[in-house]
């Protein structure tokens, strides 16, 4: 079992609630979303923003976004110019994926502040009209989905991914029963955890402005952060020696897409997609999404709007200025096998670890699976050796949701939050992602 000292802490962590497809967090954009998670992160881990040197995160639906979004989302937090960002599409695994890219560049001392988590607006996707750029000869032309192309469409065997959910659920022998009653398990966890308050270490609530299309209200703005100089640089230089002229300088609170004071709004607090009525009855009436199949509406993650971020930082940077970390990262895994096959993927990346760190599954305290489907998380559980009632112990994407860029930096904060509210241990979150991969990261809580 690996000893050394972990350099990468986690500082503070915050996700919006997830929202149902054209629910009430619909009018918001994907940045928007992140910004609100990243915001939220930063004020919770009582950092300096100025201290921020790169923003990473997931988005998978880019279409019609604009360019690089990780960098508006950390301009509409309020940081500054010189934070770099980038971002990243893992499929569903992009928000796992940006932690892990943080992760390493703070290992490498290439940084020591990072934000990385992700966003994505599904009630957003724009529709693509693939071949009019040089205009019909003759013909219809046709409107390509971005949120089922780029998002949930195989592209080695063309079918949707829950068309291949269903041929490999059948074949790896994951019964309509025990799919919908996961399913229902899933729902009761998530239910009881927003009754105890367990999601208040992990939830900021958004309040959607109900006049000021796309804006939340707040109190006030975010802490702006400060341009800083590289200290690499030293004596100061010419090339950093610059002022934009009054055209280009830029306006926060003409850009941020939060209205202070009295203005009216939505306050959405809870996970929408959470079922407190679910019940077996009520799901064995589901059809299934394919003629013959296993899953269905009830027991498969709906189309969701959302975001999850989180600060990490190297272990220096917390000693010296007296910050108490959350959790430490400890290393990421990958895996990558057949496309359809996305159930298998999640227990693979998860055995590296394992191996790579002398652990027994029983050595791990907190599993968080992301279930693509029910099907998908029972599988994992089933190839690991779990006990199901160990995974997802607040629910997991069946009920809560899965906006796919953030689902992933989402598991590895419920991950954390479950820890810390037993004590401590090793916790694992493991993901699959369209085309066949699966990601999983390795935390610990002292």
């Amino acid at each position: 079992m690996s000893s050394n000292p972990p350099k990468t802490v986690v500082l503070g962590l915050a996700r919006t609630p997830f929202g149902r497809l054209g629910g009430a967090l619909a009018p918001l954009e994907s940045t928007t979303l992140g910004a609100v998670a990243l915001a939220a992160a930063i004020e919770r881990a009582g950092i300096d923003p100025s201290d921020l040197e790169h923003v990473i995160m997931g988005q998978v639906l880019q279409a019609g976004v604009g360019q690089n979004p990780a960098r508006q989302a950390l301009f509409k937090a309020g940081l500054a110019k010189t934070v770099t960002a980038e971002t990243v599409n893992k499929v569903c695994a992009s928000g796992m994926l940006a932690v892990a890219g943080a992760m390493r560049l703070i290992d490498a001392g290439a940084n020591a502040l990072i934000g990385a988590g992700g966003m994505e607006s599904m009630s957003n996707a724009p529709y693509l009209l693939r071949g009019a750029r040089f205009g019909y000869r003759f013909g219809n032309g046709e409107l390509v989905d971005a949120l089922m192309y780029d998002g949930l469409w195989d592209q080695y065997f063309p079918m949707a991914m829950s068309t291949q959910g269903n041929k490999v659920a059948s074949e790896l022998r994951s019964t309509r029963e025990e799919q919908d009653r996961f399913a229902l398990e899933s729902h009761r966890r998530a239910t009881a955890a927003h009754e105890r308050g367990d999601f208040a270490d992990e939830i900021v609530p958004v309040n959607v402005a109900t006049k000021a299309r796309g804006k939340v209200v707040v109190e006030r703005l975010p802490r702006q952060g400060k341009a800083r100089v590289p200290a690499t640089v030293g004596a100061k230089s010419r090339i950093w020696d610059h002022e934009p002229s009054p055209e280009f300088t830029f306006d926060y609170a003409a850009y941020a897409p939060f209205v202070v004071g009295d203005a009216p709004y939505t306050r959405v607090d809870r996970d929408e997609a959470v079922r407190t009525d679910a019940s077996l009855d009520a799901m064995a009436k589901l059809k299934p999404l394919e003629p013959g199949g296993t899953i269905t509406a009830g027991n498969a993650p709906g189309v969701n709007d959302g975001a999850a971020a989180l600060v990490l930082a190297s272990a220096e940077y917390a000693a010296a200025h007296g910050c108490t970390p959350l959790a430490a990262v400890v290393d990421h895994a990958t895996a990558a096998w057949d496309s359809p096959y996305i159930a298998l993927t999640p227990a693979m990346a998860a055995q590296k670890l394992l191996d790579a760190h002398g652990l027994h599954v029983k050595d791990v305290a907190v599993w968080e699976i992301n279930e693509a489907f029910a099907s998908v998380a029972i599988t994992s559980a089933r190839n690991l050796g779990l006990d199901e009632a160990v995974i997802n112990a607040f629910g997991g994407a069946v009920a809560l949701g899965h906006p796919i860029g953030a689902s992933g930096a989402r598991i590895v904060g419920a991950t954390i939050n479950q820890l810390r509210k037993r004590g401590g241990g090793w916790g694992i979150a493991t993901i699959c992602s369209g085309g066949g991969q699966g990601d999983a990261l390795l935390v610990r809580v002292d």
